[in-house]
């Protein structure tokens, strides 16, 4: 099991011959100092995001070091709810993504919750952008055509994913067309 440690709100896996282990598996996170790897012999250690790191910790696959201590999943997740707004609900959607096969990324930079291959990064551009809501959250309707406008011009599908109060998610998939 490859040990992580808890810096700031990313996990580090500093042993390499985990951290290129982790990556080669499933594409879990980012190798530091390497913009965009081109495969996954990676030699350096490997950055994973709270909610990448609480997956692999449910799973068994590391395990998470804080201060010198070794944080249980229920530990581990009230840390990563105090560091991230809405953690508990982005993490629902990226299991659940994840357990389908797909690879799912922070979406950041286009202005969603999270960036979806249905490969992997660097076969592919990623050809989802997925936004979490909560089923009762009103959505400003220019929220909404910012979000097709954006999706649209980096030339990604728009998903909305919709949590309902019993945890279920129900997924909407926005597609321009022309009439």
């Amino acid at each position: 099991m490859a040990r992580a440690e808890l810096v700031g709100s990313k996990l580090i896996v500093f042993n390499v011959d985990d951290a290129r282990k982790i990556f080669a598996e499933g594409f879990f996170g980012k190798p530091l100092g390497v913009k965009k790897p081109k495969g996954t012999d990676i030699s350096s250690p490997l950055e994973l995001s709270l909610i990448e790191g609480m997956y692999l910790l449910e799973r068994g696959i590391i395990t998470v070091g804080f201060r010198g201590k070794t944080l249980g999943i229920s530990e581990f997740a009230e840390i990563a709810k105090k560091k991230i707004e809405e953690f508990t609900n982005l993490y629902i959607v990226y299991k659940e993504l994840r357990d389908a096969g797909f690879i799912v990324r922070s979406g950041l930079k286009y202005g969603s919750d999270f960036a979806v291959y249905r490969l992997r990064p660097g076969l592919e551009h990623a050809p989802y952008l997925v936004k979490v809501i909560l089923f009762n959250k009103e959505i400003d309707p220019g929220d909404l055509v910012g979000w097709g406008r954006l999706s649209h011009s980096v030339r990604k599908k728009l998903i909305l994913a919709i949590i309902y109060p019993g945890k279920e998610v129900n997924y909407i998939m926005f597609k321009w067309f022309k009439p």
